[in-house]
C-alpha cells in the first residue's frame, strides 16, 4: 500500500502513525508544513514551506503542491490529520479513497469562530470516505453538528504503548514526603493553567508537602510564570521545557499525581500516558475525558475553571497514598483494556485495506 499522510510533521502523533505503517512494509509519504526534524526509515517527507506567514494566503500554493504530489505518487489512500488545516486539502484530490481524523479543536472550537471554517469542515467530512474521531464526544458532535452519517464516522482514540508507559519499578522511600504533581499540557488558553496554579496555591497552603511541575511551551508561559511568582510559589513550582519523546515516560514515573485543567478537550494523549503509567489523575469533566476518567475509580473529575475543585482534589490525593495507588492501578487497567496502541493501529490498517478494496471494485 502506498499511503499519503497530510499532517503536522512536528506532532509525535503524526510521527508514530507514519512509523507504524512504514514498519509494516507500506510505502509512507508525509506532506507537512513543518519538518519532523528526524528521520523515520521508510517515510518520505515533503515540507511545503511558504513565503507568507498566513495560513489563508499560503493555502492555495500548498494545495497545488499537494495535487502535484498526488499525481506523481499515485497513492492507494490519503489520510489527513486535523480537519481545519491539513484536512482542507482533501476535497478535489480524487484518484483514491481518503480518510480524515478529527483531533478536537478542529470540531469543538475552530468551526465556531468562522462560518467559512465551519462550511469547509463539513465539506471535508462529506467528501472523505471515512472520518476518525479521537473521542466518542467528538464523534457525537460530528454527527449532530455537521449532519455527517454515523456509519462513516468511527471512534479511534490515540493509543498508548503500555510497555513504554508503565509504572516505576520502585516506589519512593517513606522518608520522601514531597507529593509531586505533574502537568505537561503546555501554556495555551484551552489548558487554563491559571486555574491550575491558583488551585495548587490553595492546596499548598494546607499541605506544604505538595510540589508542582509544569512542562511544555506556549504563548501564555510568561503570564503563568508571573502568576506563580505573585502567589509566592516560586520555590515549589518547576517549569520544564519540551524534551525528546523518549524522555516523557520518566516524567510520569517521577510524579505522584497527574492533572489537567483544560476547558475543552478530545482525548488527551498525555492523560492516557499518565494513566498507563499508573498515576492517579485529576481532570476536568469536558469533552472525551469522562470516557476514560471515572471519578472515584480511575481518577477524579472536577468542573472546569474552579481553583477550589483543583485544591480539594489535590488534597484528597495528597493525604491518601492508598487511594492514589488504587486509582492509579485502575487507570492503567482501563488503558490496557481500551487504549492499546498496536490494537488501535491494526484497526486503522484494516480500515485502510477495506477502503482500498472497495474503491478498486467500484472502479472495475
Amino acid at each position: 500500500m502506498i499511503l499519503l499522510l497530510i499532517a503536522d510533521g512536528r506532532s509525535i502523533h503524526t510521527q508514530r502513525w507514519a512509523e507504524y505503517f512504514a514498519e509494516r512494509g507500506h510505502g509512507v509519504h508525509l506532506v507537512t508544513y513543518n519538518p519532523m526534524n528526524r528521520t523515520i526509515p521508510g517515510v518520505t517527507e515533503y515540507v511545503l514551506t511558504s513565503r507568507w506567514d498566513n495560513l489563508y494566503l499560503s493555502f492555495i500554493p500548498r494545495h497545488l503542491a499537494v495535487k502535484r504530489l498526488v499525481r506523481q505518487l499515485h497513492p492507494d489512500l490519503i489520510h489527513a490529520h486535523f480537519i481545519a488545516k491539513y484536512g482542507f486539502h482533501l476535497p478535489g484530490l480524487g484518484r483514491c479513497p481518503s480518510v480524515v481524523s478529527a483531533w478536537g479543536d478542529d470540531i469543538l472550537i475552530l468551526p465556531k469562530k468562522s462560518r467559512l471554517i465551519a462550511w469547509y469542515t463539513k465539506r471535508v467530512m462529506e467528501d472523505a470516505d471515512l472520518v476518525y474521531a479521537i473521542s466518542k464526544n467528538i464523534r457525537e458532535h460530528i454527527i449532530e453538528d455537521f449532519a455527517i452519517p454515523g456509519q462513516k464516522v468511527r471512534y479511534l482514540p490515540f493509543g498508548i504503548d503500555t510497555g513504554i508507559f508503565s509504572p516505576p519499578q520502585n516506589t519512593k522511600p517513606d522518608a520522601i514526603r514531597r507529593i509531586e504533581v505533574f502537568s505537561n499540557r503546555g501554556y495555551f488558553p484551552v489548558y487554563d493553567n491559571a486555574t491550575l496554579v491558583r488551585g495548587f496555591a490553595l492546596a499548598f497552603q494546607k499541605n506544604p508537602a505538595l510540589r508542582l511541575t509544569l512542562k511544555g511551551d506556549g504563548p501564555l508561559e510568561q503570564s503563568v510564570r508571573e502568576e506563580v511568582t505573585s502567589l509566592g510559589l516560586s520555590g515549589v513550582v518547576t517549569f520544564m521545557g519540551k524534551t525528546d519523546y523518549l524522555d516523557v515516560p520518566n516524567d510520569y514515573r517521577r510524579a505522584d499525581i497527574f492533572i489537567t485543567t483544560s476547558v475543552s478537550d478530545g482525548t488527551p494523549v498525555s492523560l492516557l500516558e499518565a494513566m498507563a503509567s499508573g498515576l492517579p489523575c485529576i481532570a476536568t469533566s469536558v469533552g472525551g475525558i469522562p470516557e476514560w476518567v471515572e471519578t472515584g475509580k480511575t481518577g477524579l473529575l472536577i468542573p472546569p475553571s474552579s481553583p477550589e475543585a483543583v485544591a480539594e482534589a489535590l488534597l484528597l490525593f495528597a493525604t491518601d497514598p492508598v487511594l492514589r495507588s488504587l486509582m492509579g492501578s485502575a487507570a492503567r487497567d482501563a488503558v490496557i483494556r481500551n487504549g492499546q496502541w498496536k490494537t488501535l493501529m491494526a484497526q486503522a490498517e484494516k480500515d485502510y485495506l477495506a477502503l482500498i478494496k472497495t474503491y478498486s471494485q467500484d472502479r472495475s
